[in-house]
């Protein structure tokens, strides 16, 4: 729903429900499809023998935005229409930890996490829309930074290298701000006026597509190019390949463009009778991609031959978004969940549940249009540690010592294969550096600090696994000899 461009401003009032939290996890799923490149790609392999049901949570009547999950946390925020709407932060096990209520708001939209912050935007026309920071742990607001809008919802932030990209503009556009400090960097208003989407971001360029794929330089916010398509102003999120591709499903065809040519690859339709829908995801060169009759078609990322096809039994259509890993391939249709196996092509397990799929830290989560909020156990291992440790100042040539806490907040047992610092002013003092850490237990790792210089020195520790995530994880340690 806009207005005119003459149309009236409507006051933000907004309540505050706060609590704190100490959160225990890795970070897996921080914005839409897990990356700024939106592949849907988590990089483990399940048994699918292992998934199971962990807990079911009713949020409220308002439908749920797709959810971020870091750092033990879980982020969702609730769809309603002006009145009061929520965005609530959740621990593991589905309890509260804190939560946000905003009265009289249009749009309160999916949230992003980074380094710590949890960002979200909130619309009510101009003035009285913002990209908000909160602190992830405690709630506390670190910035909010105002922009131009209308009457529009968003996806999450798609965040690359501390920067937060965002959709917005009263006649349509997209934004850059600074992830620490919430300053606006750029904004680029050579887009159509059409909301609900995210670009994709790399390394070089910011990409969007609505009708036609527009390519922006991330750094500066100015036009690279643009690839005409149909021209029809209907957003879709982007997908990245990573060797010059996007990838986009639009019109019921599912288009490769080529950043090099800067032209359409190719384009390809399943059937006559039988459109590509919802947000595919990549994975080790494959695209998996959903259809209007139920079918799943997984296709070769260079050529877009089709390598192989799973038909649903219902025949009901694929909707929202599409996860893949190792071994497996998560989607949903109107009334079910789905888990195909990638090696025989058969579901392997199925959940009478519908709505936009998570899978970060060990769990699978559905956020559906009722309310509810599902979790399911993937039955891995996840391995937390700390990302940062900073030990007081020491004097040279003597010693301050510190506990660092890792815990397995996984389902399965966890090997530590070694622990090794980088350095030979920071000493890992607990032995033996291997052992095996049961799910919810936690061991402290003792290490000493002795400056050798009168400076701040730095240095991190790695912490190797067999956590499939992140089998090699990574402590910064920060000191400074007096």
């Amino acid at each position: 729903m806009k207005l005119s461009r003459f149309a009236g401003n409507i006051a933000l009032a907004v309540s505050v429900l706060l609590s704190s939290v100490t959160a225990m996890a890795s970070d897996k799923w921080p914005m839409y499809q897990a990356n700024p490149s939106h592949t849907g790609y988590i990089p483990i392999s399940i048994n699918a023998e292992d998934i199971s049901f962990r807990w079911k949570k009713k949020l409220g009547s308002l439908a749920l935005n797709p959810v971020t999950a870091a750092k033990g946390l879980i982020f969702v925020s609730e769809i309603g229409y002006f009145g009061t709407q929520h965005f609530y932060v959740l621990l593991k096990n589905g309890s509260l930890a804190w939560g946000k209520s905003f009265s009289d708001i249009y749009s309160v939209n999916p949230p992003s996490y980074d380094n710590g912050k949890v960002y979200i935007q909130t619309g009510n026309h101009t003035p009285g829309t913002y990209l908000r920071a909160y602190n992830a742990q405690s709630g506390n607001l670190v910035f909010q930074s105002p922009h131009a809008a209308q009457w529009e919802r968003y996806m999450s932030p798609t965040i690359y290298e501390k920067t937060v990209y965002i959709s917005g503009g009263y006649y349509g556009g997209m934004y850059s701000f600074g992830g620490t400090t919430g300053r606006q960097h750029w904004f680029y208003d050579d887009l159509p006026q059409v909301d609900q989407w995210t670009p994709a971001v790399d390394d070089k360029w910011a990409y969007t597509y609505i009708g036609s794929l527009f390519v922006v330089d991330r750094l500066t916010g100015k036009t690279a190019f643009n690839i005409l398509d149909s021209g029809e102003e209907s957003a879709q999120v982007p997908m990245l390949g990573g060797a010059n591709d996007v990838f986009v499903i639009n019109g019921g065809m599912l288009s490769k463009f080529n950043t090099a040519t800067k032209k359409i690859a190719w384009q390809k339709i399943f059937s006559f009778s039988e459109d590509y829908t919802g947000q595919p995801a990549l994975a080790n060169g494959v695209i998996y991609a959903g259809t209007t009759l139920g079918s799943l078609a997984a296709l070769d990322k260079a050529t877009g031959k089709r390598l192989w096809t799973w038909k649903n039994p219902s025949g009901e259509s694929v909707t929202g978004n599409i996860v893949v890993t190792d071994s497996h391939v998560f989607l949903g249709t109107t009334s079910k969940i789905y888990c195909v196996d990638l090696m025989t092509h058969h579901a392997v397990w199925s959940y009478a549940a519908s709505g936009h799929l998570t899978l970060a830290e060990s769990a699978l989560y559905v956020a559906d249009s009722s309310g509810n909020l599902t979790a399911f156990r993937l039955g891995i291992g996840d391995l937390f540690a700390p990302s940062n440790v900073s030990f007081d100042k020491t004097p040279i040539d003597t010693t301050t010592l510190k506990k660092i806490w890792i815990k397995n907040v996984g389902d399965k047992p966890i090997t530590i294969n070694d622990i090794i610092s980088g350095s030979d002013d920071f000493t890992v003092e607990t032995t033996p550096t291997s052992f095996v850490l049961e799910p919810n237990r936690s061991k402290g790792i003792d290490v000493s600090f002795t400056p050798t210089t009168a400076a701040i020195i730095e240095t991190d520790l790695l912490i190797k696994s067999d956590d499939q995530n992140e089998p090699e994880m990574t402590v910064h340690l920060r000191g400074k000899g007096i």
